[in-house]
């Protein structure tokens, strides 16, 4: 296929969701004031990208079998990447590599989602994935106590996250106004790698997304683990970190594992099928209430 066809293919794309698609679209807008090695880079990535995404979405479902596919194909891009040395060639801030990680879990969960709508009837789209600014909590302002009596300001702080499993809510608040937020049952955040000042900063964004929701799971998808083993995570509210390399190293030159994978999907899709609370079952069956 023509480059040409290609990028008219990739526009038509959700930004929100094939949010590597959307990468490549922001390096065409500077291409021309690129450094020749970045140009290369781009012409190179391009077909292989397309390539490697039309066989992504060929597959269908979330069996074991079609995530091994998606792995074999996931590692088979990011091989190209490395072994022709445009793992670096575009600024960290491009955030080329990690734009990587957080559209595969899109390809990833996107039949799983569409499955559990038909069976929870959601027939009004309610239940959204993507990359979204996650609700966290909601405080109210007043200049004064005239304003605080006559019409406070209400505010709604978020949380970027780079994955979710997400429902867009309008709160209205009588005698103030109408506020448009999202809730995540699922948040994630996807890192190439995690160290210990990047991991507290994960522990205190668990802390507010869980405060907002407190039945959604916070996950961390990092491709390498380099925090201390002396630092335990498990006192936080985050539910799971899956190092999808197994290794500490960034030039361990492991791959991605596909039962590092196969294991995140069993944790959303058991989560998402399962009563977030009920108090009486837990109690006349377990004698147990939390």
């Amino acid at each position: 296929m023509t480059r040409e066809k290609i990028i008219e293919f990739l526009k038509s794309l959700d930004p929100k969701k094939l949010i590597h698609a959307s990468n490549f679209l922001a390096k065409l807008k500077v291409y021309d004031s690129s450094s020749s090695e970045q140009k290369k880079a781009f012409d190179d990535l391009l077909p292989i990208y397309y390539n490697y995404l039309q066989e992504n979405l060929k597959l269908k479902g979330f069996s074991n079998e079609i995530i091994e596919q998606r792995t074999v194909l996931l590692n088979n891009y990011y091989s190209f990447i490395f072994e022709n040395n445009y793992d670096n060639i575009f600024k960290s801030q491009s955030k080329f590599r990690p734009t990587i990680i957080e559209e595969f879990l899109y390809l990833l969960f996107n039949d799983l989602i569409e499955e559990l709508k038909i069976k929870n009837k959601d027939e009004k789209d309610v239940l959204k994935v993507g990359t979204i600014k996650a609700y966290s909590n909601l405080y109210f302002t007043a200049k004064n106590l005239n304003n605080f009596i006559n019409g406070p300001s209400v505010g709604i702080n978020t949380k970027d996250q780079d994955f979710a499993i997400y429902r867009p809510l309008n709160l209205s608040i009588q005698d103030i106004g109408t506020y448009s937020t999202n809730i995540p049952v699922v948040s994630i955040e996807c890192k190439t790698y995690i160290d210990k000042t990047m991991l507290e900063g994960s522990i205190a964004t668990a802390e507010k997304i869980k405060s907002g929701n407190p039945y959604s799971l916070f996950i961390i998808i990092t491709e390498t683990y380099e925090v201390d083993l002396k630092v335990d995570p498990v006192y936080s509210r985050i539910n799971q970190i899956y190092v999808l390399r197994k290794t500490k190293r960034k030039d361990a030159n492991q791959p991605i594992y596909t039962d590092v994978l196969i294991d995140l999907v069993n944790l959303i899709k058991n989560h998402l099928e399962r009563d977030w609370s009920d108090i009486q079952n837990k109690l006349s069956n377990h004698g147990k209430i939390i």
